[in-house]
């Protein structure tokens, strides 16, 4: 499966480092590696799927089961630009710049990134319903197309997205056959 990434402005994704006079640092060789990918789309699967974290670890693996799926770190078609932006930390008494709350972070400035999701391994076998290749891709292209945030200071306009999978494509029926997915999951705990 391919992801198309559309930026509507910066994003960072810190590597937890800084360097002199930076205190938010990305790596520029990475700058959206494929466990942040997998992270944002099993939280976005997650979300769409509440109460049925077993579909979520048969889809993306977890300590009882191994997922079938790699991510591929993001690559950029147009070179991306990094910049510093400076941010202060505020009194929220007062309003005004609190003293030696200066920090200078990089952020990226890109159009579009795309990234793959491919089928590397056998699927696990599961408790639970039948889920098969297509009832994966299902749960993976749902959850790409849930993820409208990525990286640090979400809140204050960094790193919005829209994620637009394709093979397959969200269309009616492959949302109709997410939905099935799911309420065949929740019988199934019920029962």
């Amino acid at each position: 499966m391919r992801v198309t990434l559309t930026f509507h402005g910066p994003f960072r994704i810190a590597t937890g480092m800084g360097r002199p006079g930076i205190d938010e640092t990305v790596d520029p060789c990475n700058l959206l590696p494929a466990s942040s990918l997998k992270g944002l789309m099993r939280d976005s699967a997650e979300r769409l799927l509440p109460g049925l974290p077993r579909l979520v670890e048969a889809v993306f693996g977890g300590p009882h089961c191994p997922t079938a799926w790699g991510w591929e770190a993001a690559r950029f078609p147009d070179e991306p630009v990094v910049v510093t932006r400076a941010r202060v930390s505020l009194d929220e008494d007062s309003g005004a710049a609190k003293r030696d709350h200066l920090l200078f972070g990089e952020e990226v400035w890109a159009r579009t990134a795309e990234f793959t999701v491919t089928k590397y391994g056998p699927l696990p076998e599961i408790e639970g319903p039948p889920l098969d290749r297509e009832g994966h891709l299902a749960v993976l292209a749902c959850a790409a197309a849930g993820v409208h945030s990525l990286g640090a200071v979400r809140r204050r306009g960094l790193g919005w997205v829209q994620c637009t999978p394709e093979e397959p494509g969200v269309d009616e029926a492959l949302i109709t056959r997410f939905t099935a997915l799911a309420e065949q999951w929740r019988n199934h705990r019920h029962a």
